[in-house]
């Protein structure tokens, strides 16, 4: 027997539209959380993700191992599997070794012309294998190399920032490029010889940084999936939107924090190294400013012969207070440092120029006969905020060479000329 319910027309009308109004809510409900989560990933992939901050020690030191061009992926059926094993056994030793704070891996991470679409990012899984093993902390910029037919910077990116240790994050969207952005360091306590941030700004338990990290993304390389494959078509230097977010950036933490000592990286090195280069030949090389100096001309940001690209970005760094040095890689077979030279801009003489330092070839892809080795950089501090910086590269057989201050008479001292040799001939 069925028993059927009669309900008037008008009660009837009532549910439907309760009903239909529940549903109308409930969807906005689901779509307004959809598009939360969508802004949460783009907003967390521009800002980064939050992440613990990053302290001197107690010693109120900082010391960060830099692992430049390791170029990863070079011909995966033959050679290159040997050499990304070598590569993987040098960052074991040298962080053995050295047991830094922070790494930074500056540009040319992948080869990226020699790898396919399908695994071009699984390298990065490989290249952080042995800080991910260890607990170590990273950062980086990309180079040209990691902009091919088959690899992008936003795919690199996106597999890098996999690792909750990864603190490369992705520049503002008026940036050009992807690892434009700046970390700040901290003082470990208030009692630190670091000034802490007056007190009528400071919040609750907050330090004034003691340091910045920049990281300039010089781009270069050649558009994903673009024909003809692998021709170089990217711009190959800082460019001027990236010079305004800094400029804007370095004025904000200024006026925030008053003048801070800073460090910056940036794969492509501009006109100042090549001045330089030119300028103190043969210098370079010799007991006043040691390392390899095998590269001449070296090649500089730009495709021009002039690099007159760079000159936005060099007066913006020049600008910057408190800048204590750069440190670029590209060029495989150059390891020095040197101070900013007086001509590469008008009225910038004496000795508040930032310096300038190569790091060492530590991948053994990419080309060049040259022991492999990782520049190591090391902060203290003087009473008060004065910044000190000690470098020198652990070679791949876990030597120190070229160990150096970069102080008001580096380029007048005088250190042992040991450039860590080529293959099989390191001395």
């Amino acid at each position: 027997m069925q028993m059927l319910i009669n309900i008037p027309e008008r009660n009837m009308k009532r549910y439907n539209g309760i009903f239909t109004l529940s549903l109308s809510r409930l969807l906005f409900v689901l779509a307004s959380i959809a598009a939360l989560l969508i802004w949460y990933n783009i907003f967390s992939n521009i800002l980064g993700p939050t992440k613990p901050k990053l302290y001197l020690n107690s010693d109120d030191t900082f010391h960060i191992a830099i692992f430049s061009d390791l170029h990863y992926g070079e011909d995966e059926h033959s050679f290159g599997i040997e050499q990304d094993t070598k590569s993987t056994a040098l960052m074991r030793r040298g962080l053995t070794v050295e047991q830094p704070d922070f790494v930074i891996l500056n540009g040319d991470l992948i080869t990226g012309e020699n790898t396919f679409t399908f695994n071009a990012t699984r390298y990065v899984d490989k290249i952080v294998e042995p800080l991910v093993e260890h607990g170590y902390r990273w950062a980086s910029t990309y180079g040209n190399h990691d902009s091919k037919y088959n690899l992008s910077r936003e795919a690199l990116f996106n597999q890098e920032t996999k690792y909750r240790n990864s603190y490369t994050q992705h520049g503002p969207s008026d940036t050009d490029g992807v690892t434009n952005y700046v970390l700040p360091i901290y003082a470990p306590e208030l009692t630190s010889k670091i000034p802490t941030r007056p007190k009528s700004l400071r919040g609750t338990n907050y330090l004034r940084p003691a340091a910045l990290l920049w990281f300039f993304d010089s781009r270069g390389g050649s558009q994903f999936q673009h024909h003809p494959a692998n021709v170089d078509n990217i711009e190959n230097h800082v460019s001027n939107r990236t010079v305004s977010w800094f400029r804007s950036k370095s004025t904000e933490l200024k006026r925030q924090y008053g003048t801070l000592p800073s460090l910056a990286f940036v794969h492509i090195p501009m006109k100042a190294f090549l001045d330089l280069q030119t300028q103190t030949s043969p210098a370079v090389h010799g007991p006043h400013y040691p390392g390899l100096n095998d590269d001449v001309p070296l090649a500089q940001q730009g495709y021009s012969d002039t690099g007159t690209e760079s000159v936005p970005f060099m007066q913006a760094l020049l600008d910057t207070p408190g800048l204590h040095s750069i440190y670029s890689a590209h060029d495989h077979g150059d390891s020095w440092c040197g101070r900013w030279p007086n001509t590469t801009l008008q009225g910038y003489g004496g000795t508040g120029r930032p310096f300038l330092c190569f790091c060492k070839h530590s991948g053994f892809g990419g080309y060049g006969k040259w022991n492999r080795g990782v520049r190591q950089v090391k902060l203290s501090f003087e009473e008060g905020d004065r910044v000190v910086v000690d470098t020198w590269v652990r070679m791949v057989t876990g030597k120190m060479i070229t160990a150096v201050r970069l102080n008001d008479t580096y380029g007048e001292d005088v250190y042992p000329v040991n450039d860590g040799g080529y293959y099989e001939q390191e001395s």
